[in-house]
């Protein structure tokens, strides 16, 4: 029998099938051996065949019956989970073993864990970092491996123009390192350089370019808010928003929707004028804010401007504004336009609001 008709049966089948042979398998014997064992065994010496059932002293029909797996369909299924198809390797390929230390390439690059956070890693070839040391004479010497932080927050940056850097020591021409100097919403670039005692930088490698993101709340308010209430509320609460606690209003307001508990969208101020920090340390904190909801109609096909800007109006005419309402006084004015841009109309609407 071949050793892949033996893979396939069950280890029941084969135990039973070593029983009737004299071959001893001991309990806890994993399947794989069991298998071995039993091919060997009945391999028999040299010269006789692989298969007892074909050998010359074959013991009967009887006895081979007992050797022949299970056939079919089922036998089929049984052998197609043990077939991943051939290994397939390119000629003259290798595999590695292991992931070599370096790859002989003088190369950084830079990349963003978080606003206030970055990593880095490098390579610099020991033929790059000699050349280095020769550049800067008897200082090359004593000069050590370091990493330069650029903020090169909108600027094209061209190793001169950054607006600050930070230097920081580094001991490996092959490593890795986090840096904790970077700040929200800016740029940065990094350099792998050698810098010497009389403060001398010889570049070996420069990265890629990275932007953090913000760790806040956008400043950025727009007063034109086009999403209905009910359309907000569903978006709103389908996101889980109403059951995640005070981080829910922050969503809330900082979206311009209006929550259930009647706190309206701030606009230009918001929830963001009480730090995290002051909200962790003190259990009571509070926030009011007010909006005006400005609201007309007109023919469909007319142009409306509100403080100069262009509103987009419904198919019967109509159309709502929200907008942030500040202390002091604040003009809206409004214009009207037919089609045919005969007609005109204008309507100021003059509101003001003081907070005690």
């Amino acid at each position: 029998m071949k050793k892949s008709d033996l893979a396939v049966m069950k280890v029941a089948e084969l135990r039973k099938l070593g029983s009737q042979n004299g071959v001893s398998l001991p309990a806890g014997m994993k399947k794989t051996d069991i298998v071995a064992a039993l091919s060997k065994a009945l391999r028999g010496g040299p010269g006789q065949s692989a298969d007892p059932c074909t050998a010359p002293e074959n013991p009967g029909p009887a006895q081979c019956e007992s050797f022949v797996p299970e056939t079919g369909m089922k036998q089929e299924m049984e052998e197609s989970k043990f077939h991943t198809g051939p290994a397939h390797f390119e000629p003259g390929w290798g595999l590695p073993t292991e992931i070599p230390h370096s790859y002989e390439d003088d190369r950084i690059a830079l990349m963003v864990r978080d606003p206030h956070w970055a990593y880095s890693y490098w390579e610099v070839t020991q033929r790059k970092l000699d050349a280095a040391r020769a550049e800067l004479g008897d200082a090359g010497h004593a000069a050590q491996l370091a990493l330069r932080l650029y903020d090169v927050t909108d600027v094209v940056f061209d190793g001169t123009n950054a607006h600050r850097h930070l230097d920081f020591g580094i001991y490996e021409r092959v490593g890795d390192w986090y840096m904790d100097a970077v700040k929200p919403g800016r740029s940065f670039v990094v350099d792998l350089g050698l810098k010497a005692r009389d403060g001398r930088f010889v570049t070996l490698a420069r990265s890629n370019a990275v932007n953090t993101p913000r760790d806040g709340v956008s400043d950025v308010t727009d007063e034109e808010w086009v999403i209905a209430d009910r359309d907000f509320e569903r978006i709103f609460s389908l996101s889980g928003g109403y059951g995640i606690g005070l981080s829910s209003a922050d969503i809330a307001l900082a979206a311009g929707g209006s929550l259930p508990f009647g706190i309206a969208s701030p606009g230009i101020s918001s929830l963001a004028l009480m730090s995290p920090a002051m909200k962790r340390q003190r259990g009571f904190w509070y926030v009011l804010n007010t909006e005006l909801i400005v609201y007309g109609a007109t023919e469909p096909d007319a142009k409306v401007t509100v403080q100069g800007r262009q509103v987009t109006l419904r198919p019967d005419g109509t159309f709502t504004l929200r907008f942030a309402l500040p202390d002091g006084t604040q003009d809206i004015p409004v214009s009207f336009t037919s089609a045919d841009e005969v007609d005109t109309g204008w309507v100021t609407p003059e509101v003001t609001r003081q907070t005690h």
